[in-house]
């Protein structure tokens, strides 16, 4: 089984379980209204996972993801991992110690004795044991932990998540919240209940009428359970300790790390990103070193070996960034001799950065580009002493830093008081323009707000100058082989730069080229439009200073992205 299988097979089974799991969770927050509200829902959930269908796919679903969570635990040569894959995988080990009680109480009951247990003998028979609850809402937390940390970095590096996260983000604590107090008030009430209430009567009966094998069957199922799981566990790490000695035996090689200059100790059969791990280097791999988001990519210096052909999986990573022969997953490549390699995105770099160009020769592209400079910086080095001027700057920076998160933009490069970004590397223009217009209307905002909290310590408000210009560029990874950054250059670049110093001449805090706004959808009504000669370009461009940015966004939810040339024109 190759790695994209596998991340199928585990993507998929873990979806299964999740859809399986927010509805168990839904019908235990039914739970707040009453019992007989929970069985209600539950006997319909019952019916619908009891199919032959259904109940294959579920029970292969789980079959599999725990499985597969062995292979991971095998395939690993190294267990220094980030802290969030740490704790998914101590989680998943914990969970089967928790979970096989409960399917062995309610699932195992059915399958075994054919006595099925509504909600009602459920809850009741948990909260006559004080361990019972405790066990249950245990298993809660870890579940939807274990369940969000997957879903999140899975997500994580795809286009437009961000934007999803102020709804998914609550919805991630409505839902458990809404399960443990449907609980608790369901378990209040399964203690009113007297001893003759039909469905704890019709349990009993069923119980006592069911065969006495069959009992003594479901008894050891939870141990037979867990006695699987600890020798398949054993098993798994026996093998590894087996592998290891067979490694070290093989020899080993170095990999040179050219940004620390180390060379650090690797074994056969182990990937970069592995030895890297293990050698307390830090790198960035936002999937988790499951070949999916492109950051740990690593550009290899003087190759003077047959390195082993990218899989399937790795090879469609690279061409999404269009990366360049020289250019390979660190979580991938498992080098069998000496390699020199460069870290291509920074150790600290984010989801957006995943969809970025990996090639080391940069290539044209349209993009949107934003400077923003800070007014008046000689001026508050002049009235304050040098730390608190590092502090009112780093605060400064702070906030830039979340208005591109907040935007999808990429920050590339700092010039003291000020920064480049770039809009629209996944080749879209429109929405490349639109973002950067959002950014800008960010970061007026947040510089608002950054006043409000400074105004103790500035004479002073602080005030930027914007400048948004769009059109071809070079786009490459570009700088020092201890440091490279994606960045772009060209006539556009330079244009905006002049635009940005532009604001000062026109006193206003954002100047925008008339062709960006174009592409952005904004239909122009009462803005000042400015037609203006740019050093470094022979043709006039025309601009509009923009002294509310947040009016632009008013007015392209008017007209929508439709309005741009593309959309005109069709």
């Amino acid at each position: 089984m190759n790695s994209k299988q596998e991340h199928r097979l585990r993507l998929s089974s873990g979806l299964i379980i999740a859809f399986f799991l927010c509805l168990h969770l839904l019908n235990a927050g039914l739970g707040i209204f009453s019992l007989s509200a929970m069985d209600a829902m539950g006997n319909a959930l019952a019916a619908f996972w009891s199919t032959t269908a259904t109940k294959l796919l579920l029970y292969t679903a789980f079959t599999l993801h725990i499985g597969l969570m062995f292979v991971s635990l095998y395939r690993r040569r190294s267990l220094r991992l980030p802290a969030w894959n740490l704790t998914q995988f101590g989680m998943a080990l914990a969970l089967p110690i928790l979970l096989f009680a409960h399917v062995a109480g309610t699932r195992g009951s059915y399958e075994i004795l054919g006595v099925y247990k509504n909600y009602t003998v459920v809850v009741h028979a948990l909260w006559s044991h004080p361990s019972g609850v405790l066990r249950q809402y245990l298993l809660l937390i870890l579940v939807w932990t274990h369940m969000s940390i997957g879903i999140h970095y899975w997500l994580r590096h795809k286009r437009g998540y961000s934007r999803w996260i102020p709804v998914l983000y609550p919805l991630c604590l409505i839902l458990p919240l809404l399960a443990g107090l449907g609980f608790l008030r369901a378990g209040l009430e399964s203690l009113q209940l007297p001893a003759d209430t039909a469905a704890l009567l019709e349990y009993r009966q069923a119980m006592n009428g069911a065969d006495p094998a069959r009992v003594e069957l479901l008894g050891q199922l939870e141990k037979s359970l867990l006695w699987l799981f600890a020798l398949l566990l054993l098993g798994v790490l026996i093998l590894r300790t087996h592998r290891s000695r067979r490694d070290r035996k093989r020899g080993g090689y170095f990999i040179t790390h050219t940004p620390s200059g180390r060379q650090l100790p690797a074994r056969k059969g182990q990937t970069i990103l592995e030895t890297l791990r293990e050698a307390g280097i830090p790198h960035t791999a936002i999937c988790g070193g499951r070949g999916r988001c492109t950051t740990c990519r690593v550009r290899l210096v003087d190759v003077d070996q047959t390195l082993p052909e990218p899989d399937e999986l790795e090879s469609r990573a690279l061409q999404r960034v269009r990366a360049g022969p020289n250019v390979r997953l660190a979580c991938q490549l498992r080098p069998q001799r000496d390699i020199t390699i460069t870290p291509l995105l920074q150790a600290n770099d984010s989801a957006p950065a995943a969809r970025l160009s990996a090639g080391v020769m940069g290539h044209e592209q349209k993009i949107a580009c934003m400077f923003v400079d800070l007014r008046g910086s000689t001026r508050l080095g002049e009235q304050k002493l040098p730390y608190d001027v590092v502090f009112i700057l780093n605060q400064f920076f702070i906030q830039l830093d979340e208005a591109l998160r907040a935007t999808d933009g990429h920050y590339a490069t700092f010039n003291g008081d000020g920064l480049m970004a770039l809009y629209g590397l996944d080749g879209d223009l429109a929405r490349g323009c639109r973002k950067a217009l959002e950014g800008a209307v960010q970061i007026q905002n947040r510089m608002e707000q950054l006043n409000q909290w400074l105004a103790d310590e500035l004479e002073e408000p602080l005030r930027v100058g914007i400048g948004i210009h769009c059109g071809d560029a070079i786009v490459g990874t570009m700088g020092p082989p201890d440091s490279p950054t994606v960045s772009a250059l060209g006539d556009n670049i330079n244009i905006t730069a002049r635009l940005e110093a532009l604001t000062k001449e026109y006193n206003t805090g954002l100047i925008v080229s008339e062709v960006a706004l174009r592409h952005a959808g904004y239909q122009q009504h009462a803005l000042p439009e400015h037609t203006v000669h740019v050093r470094g370009r022979g043709e006039p461009l025309d601009i509009v200073v923009v002294e509310y940015p947040a009016s632009l966004m008013n007015d392209m939810h008017e007209t929508g992205p439709d309005q741009s040339p593309a959309g005109r024109q069709g």
